[in-house]
């Protein structure tokens, strides 16, 4: 009987040398497909999208999404930051050519008083009533001009908001190759200048109290986006000045960034531009946006509708041609909204079958991986039945593991 027993242990501890080497290939797969923290891999290796590198001073605490950072922002040469109300606002729109409207002069007025009724100087005086008056401020000069006004605050501006700069670093600031800094471009500058120092915020707020003739008594407050310039062309030196009441919209505590390498792909495209600025100051998903609301931002003066809901569609074209988005329109009832899916700011190429859910493997790694998974199956199956035979398959196809 011993002897017979002594017989069995041979086959005993094969079957133990197969369970445990079964239970290692179990093993190696699990940590093939999941992290030490037991997340899946085909999870924790979607892309995320970000649109975010630039020069970041980081605070105690920030808080991040798709296109908007509420830490500290400071502007380069592919990005700069803007107040994301400005964005929203038609206050940058496109050139109106060929047009009744097209006259240089062109005044024009904005009710924000939604956009702006939370800065500091409309709360602490009890402002509601919120407008921007001046000159219509076009994307090919003018907000090129704003940018470099942007970046020359952060880069040069002290506690007075004063800001002393050569004109040829302005112009660069403005996104304009040092091969265009000349005499015509620097009156385009200068005129730039003029129309955006011209552009007034009055800030109104209606009080109970009644005047002689029964209207009621106002306290009115007017400032300019920026007090004053002075250039002196002698030492080719701009020095200009924001206005203080406005400091909210010049620091970058809740601003959007705009990356300059869609504004520079889309030359002479000035619908597309104010298009790009307003899409990308909306949230990480935004709600579908009318076509009314579109036409509201880029302020289109044309007679007709459908010519100006055409002029909104040909700037959408372009940003998907660019790479930048991906959207579609959807209709409900008779008015038609844009819905947006993705918005690509840094213009990145995604593979063609790539998506956020998938995780990319090569034809190879596939192929392996099936065969692989196939032999696992089979050393399941004989594991149910531990005859001699099916113990030396195990011992056989665990080995073949080995390989891959």
């Amino acid at each position: 009987m011993l002897s017979t027993v002594f017989g069995i242990i041979p086959t005993v501890f094969n079957m133990l040398r197969a369970v445990h080497c079964i239970l290692s290939a179990v093993f190696k797969v699990f940590c093939q497909r999941f992290d030490v923290k037991g997340i899946h891999l085909s999870t924790m290796n979607k892309k995320i999208i970000k649109n975010i590198d630039i020069d970041i001073e980081k605070p105690k605490s920030t808080n991040t999404t798709n296109n908007v950072y509420t830490g500290q922002l400071n502007p380069n040469s592919n990005n700069t930051v803007q107040p994301i109300a400005l964005m929203r606002l038609g206050l940058f729109v496109p050139t109106l050519k060929g047009t009744k409207n097209s006259k240089r002069g062109n005044r024009n007025q904005i009710d924000a008083s939604t956009e702006l009724v939370q800065l500091d100087v409309a709360k602490s005086e009890g402002y509601t009533d919120i407008k921007i008056t001046g000159q219509r401020l076009d994307m090919d000069h003018d907000f090129k001009t704003w940018v470099g006004i942007v970046r020359s605050l952060t880069e040069f501006g002290d506690a007075a908001g004063r800001v002393d700069i050569s004109i040829i670093k302005f112009a660069k600031y403005c996104g304009y190759p040092s091969s265009q800094i000349r005499k015509t471009l620097r009156d385009r500058i200068l005129t730039s200048l003029r129309k955006i120092m011209s552009t007034t915020l009055s800030f109104q707020r209606t009080h109970d109290e009644k005047n002689v003739d029964g209207s009621n008594k106002i306290h009115l407050l007017m400032v300019h986006l920026i007090n004053s310039v002075d250039y002196n062309e002698k030492n080719d030196n701009i020095t200009f000045y924001a206005e203080p009441k406005l400091k909210e919209l010049y620091q970058f505590d809740h601003k959007v960034l705009l990356q300059l390498k869609v504004i520079n792909k889309l030359p002479r495209k000035e619908t597309a531009q104010a298009l790009y600025t307003f899409i990308e100051s909306l949230p990480t998903r935004p709600a579908p946006i009318s076509l009314a609301r579109l036409r509201t931002r880029l302020n289109l003066n044309s007679a007709s509708i459908s010519s100006q809901n055409q002029t909104i569609r040909n700037g959408l074209k372009s940003l998907k041609e660019l790479g930048y988005l991906d959207y579609s329109e959807i209709k409900r009832g008779r008015s038609v909204y844009i819905q947006i899916h993705h918005r690509n700011p840094k213009l990145t190429v995604k593979a063609k079958n790539d998506s956020e859910d998938t995780l990319v493997v090569s034809p190879t790694e596939s192929i392996s991986l099936d065969a692989k998974q196939n032999i696992i199956n089979k050393i399941a199956i004989l594991s149910e039945n531990l005859t001699p035979e099916n113990i030396r398959f195990i011992e056989i196809l665990t080995n073949s593991l080995k390989a891959f």
